[in-house]
């Protein structure tokens, strides 16, 4: 009984979306104009800032979609601070998520009078996941140089996320409406002339992607959190 209570569990805790290039034109990333905003805030709970996403320019190629998207990066006042584009694809059961993506916000801002070139491992998601199971390690390196191309290496950055794991399963409310997600943690290590290190939460939705993020210091203490306010289909 034990292992039937158990085996009926997994089965409940397992979706799985089809990533065919016709199941990805139902995920909300390959709509062209969709418009989604994560607001961000302080352990405090005030604002510092949001971040704005565009979904445009899909593109499909045999078996994958693509789309490129433009993020825009916004403080505390509603002034824009930062402008990149970055890439999602569909492709061979998975969705990937462009490395500029995995960015903090703050990070982005002290970059953008200069360029960057990423390399690495995206962050994937699988077309299903299970309540326990771990998805793949990603990392990204940013190489920094000034306008003009000067190289300026003492900016570098290189940042590991790992340790990623399914916690469970939760429907989570936010000003943007109500979303079935599954609730991920991972471990992440920013790397620059020093190390930071630090536990992201997140509550993750095929639908529209992250509709909440809680990141932590090594000792536990909540640093910042965002959640999707805005999303416009």
């Amino acid at each position: 009984m034990k292992n039937l209570k158990l085996l009926l569990f997994s089965a409940a805790a397992l979706v799985a979306f089809d990533f065919t290039p016709d199941g990805c034109d139902n995920l909300i990333f390959f709509k062209e104009g969709t418009k989604t905003t994560l607001s961000h805030y302080n352990d405090d709970g005030k604002p510092t800032g949001s971040t704005k996403t565009t979904y445009k320019n899909v593109s499909r190629s045999g078996g994958k979609v693509s789309v490129t998207a433009v993020t825009e990066n916004y403080d505390k006042k509603g002034k824009l601070s930062t402008s990149s584009e970055l890439a999602m694809r569909c492709e061979n059961g998975s969705l990937s998520i462009d490395l500029k993506s995995m960015m903090p916000q703050q990070q982005a801002d002290a970059y953008k009078d200069f360029e960057l070139q990423v390399e690495g491992m995206e962050k994937e998601f699988p077309s299903s996941l299970a309540v326990g199971s771990t998805l793949k390690d990603a990392n990204a390196k940013f190489t920094v140089s000034a306008k003009g191309g000067t190289p300026m290496p003492m900016m570098n950055m290189s940042l590991q996320i790992t340790n990623r794991k399914v916690e469970g399963k939760e429907s989570i409310t936010t000003p943007a409406g109500t979303f079935e997600c599954f609730k991920i943690s991972e471990d992440s290590e920013m790397k620059t002339i020093f190390k930071v290190r630090s536990k992201n939460i997140y509550w993750f939705s095929y639908e529209v992607g992250v509709v909440k993020l809680e990141v932590y210091k090594e000792n536990g203490k909540l640093m910042t959190k965002s959640e999707l306010t805005e999303l416009t289909k």
